[in-house]
């Protein structure tokens, strides 16, 4: 099998100027390279830049796929729009890890397998999968970053003792964001069962209870709110509405805290059950 890399970063905050563009063309004379995209592919070479580093500078979002087994996600978030404690709670380190830069946080996921793979992603579409991650993030969803700690617990790298970060809503029937992710980072699916069990659904309760936080606002704190908008027309007011609606109340299951030991017991439960069924089932179609 022949040797295939792609590296794609993606602008979503605002577009590269020409003199960036300028830059990153200086990188690579192949790639191609738009006011909000970097794209090129390799079956032999390397890119001649530390993609880390391009992420922090330019872009937002920054996809990897080698077909020998490699994948990475990573995104670039405005410091001040998340709270880094919280979020570091999801990421221990190995191959989910949270790096906090002066003005931004750097969440980098990996995936690694010894099994080549023969296909791979279309560019673009993937990204276009992933990209509306961000987006929940900053309005305070934190699926992704638990999809990215269970993914870490399936390594085997963490103690089976440890407590799992807070199980945010929402698990048990995963949108398209989401799900792309949990696939993306080949994630058990009985694992995902079993940690989705506690997680409480998606209401309109959570709408509601924005409303009602807005609502009681001061005047004063109203006008600040407003003030954004006319200093800044461009900026996603909704958004950051809602992310600290979030850091006032957050959105955790009421439920006791599992261990890791517990989530793979249970998720051995699960497949046991699920491989009964389906011999079960070939039974009765014979």
């Amino acid at each position: 099998m022949s040797e295939y890399q792609w590296y794609e970063f993606v602008a979503l905050d605002r577009p590269l100027s020409a003199a960036e563009m300028a830059a990153l063309r200086e990188i690579s004379t192949r790639a191609e390279i738009t006011t909000t995209r970097f794209w090129n592919e390799y079956q032999w070479g390397d890119l001649k830049a530390d993609p880390a580093a391009l992420l922090a500078r330019y872009f937002d979002l920054h996809l990897y796929f080698a077909n020998w087994g490699t994948r990475r996600l990573m995104f670039r978030l405005p410091r001040k729009a998340v709270d880094v404690a919280v979020l570091e709670a999801y990421l221990p380190g190995d191959t989910a890890t949270l790096t906090t830069k002066r003005e931004h946080v750097i969440i980098d996921l990996h995936s690694e397998t010894d099994e080549p793979e023969d296909d791979w992603f279309e560019a673009g579409h993937l990204a276009a999968s992933l990209a509306p991650l961000r987006a929940d993030l900053l309005a305070g969803d934190h699926r992704a970053a638990y999809l990215a700690w269970l993914a870490e617990v399936q390594t085997g790298e963490l103690d089976d003792g440890t407590i799992e970060p807070p199980l945010p809503p929402g698990l048990q029937t995963l949108s398209a964001p989401p799900a792309a992710l949990a696939s993306f980072l080949r994630l058990d699916p009985d694992l995902l069962t079993a940690a989705a069990e506690a997680s409480p659904n998606q209401t309109s309760a959570a709408d509601d209870g924005l409303r009602a936080w807005v609502q009681g606002l001061s005047p004063a704190a109203q006008r600040r709110w407003l003030l954004r908008v006319v200093e800044d027309p461009e900026r996603r007011l909704g958004r950051e509405l809602r992310a600290e609606y979030q850091r006032n109340h957050p959105s955790v299951a009421a439920t006791p805290q599992r261990t890791i030991e517990y989530l793979l017991a249970r998720a051995e439960e699960i497949r046991a059950r699920r491989e009964r069924q389906a011999v079960d089932t070939g039974g009765r179609h014979r």
